[in-house]
């Protein structure tokens, strides 16, 4: 069983080291089934088909909030929120790898590369979810700080889209699309007319901005 610790711990450990472990170390869903389940995923979502996110909000309790979304800018009143935060993903990346987490691998964890997580187009997006090392988790996670926390960042979201760029490139096309940007625009017009909380409103359009906003490599 291949595991994660027991790799890194044989090793003599500098930055260069512990960030090359870690590059070469995530595990990616092989691009062929990427291909075919990006496809899918965007079938699902414009056939109005189920599809999924991380709830939003304390509790998810404004979950609600992207449902609606969903369902006035993109006529899709199929989205639900994932039971535990990443269980489909991490079935998806279970099934296309065929690596289960504790049998297979151990130490590894399933992480968003690009996060995005309330984005119906990259929760569930193949190219945007890999096995980590565990080790690593507090190089990735949102709570981290730092220059080599930024460094480090920088680096595999860099190796992630050399490997993936015709698809991330095909998302920030979609996300940066004229009619669905002005289909946002009229929404949240609606929105700010039609609720009495305006604070409410204006936490969710930031989360939505933030969500919808293209993928930039630096």
């Amino acid at each position: 069983m291949l595991d994660s610790y027991e790799k890194f711990l044989s090793e003599y450990v500098t930055k260069e080291d512990f960030f090359n472990f870690g590059l070469n170390e995530t595990i990616y869903i092989p691009i062929e089934k990427v291909e075919e389940e990006w496809k899918l995923l965007k079938t699902r979502i414009k056939e109005n088909q189920s599809v999924f996110i991380r709830g939003f909000g304390r509790d998810a309790a404004g979950t609600h909030l992207f449902f609606d979304f969903y369902s006035k800018v993109f006529q899709n009143d199929n989205i639900d929120k994932d039971p535990t935060n990443n269980q489909k993903p991490t079935k998806l990346i279970e099934t296309l790898t065929q690596l289960k987490k504790n049998k297979d691998i151990r130490n590894y964890q399933v992480s968003h590369i690009f996060g995005r997580t309330k984005n119906i187009f990259a929760f569930t997006a193949p190219w945007n979810i890999v096995y980590m090392p565990k080790i690593l988790d507090p190089f990735t996670g949102h709570e981290a700080k730092g220059e080599m926390i930024d460094e480090y960042q920088k680096l595999f979201q860099q190796q992630s889209y050399e490997k993936f760029h015709p698809f991330i490139d095909e998302f920030n096309n979609i996300m940066t699309d004229s009619e669905l940007v002005e289909s946002i625009e009229n929404y949240f017009e609606d929105l700010y007319n039609t609720n009495k909380d305006i604070k409410i409103v204006q936490k969710f359009e930031k989360a939505v901005r933030d969500e919808f906003s293209p993928i930039e490599i630096v």
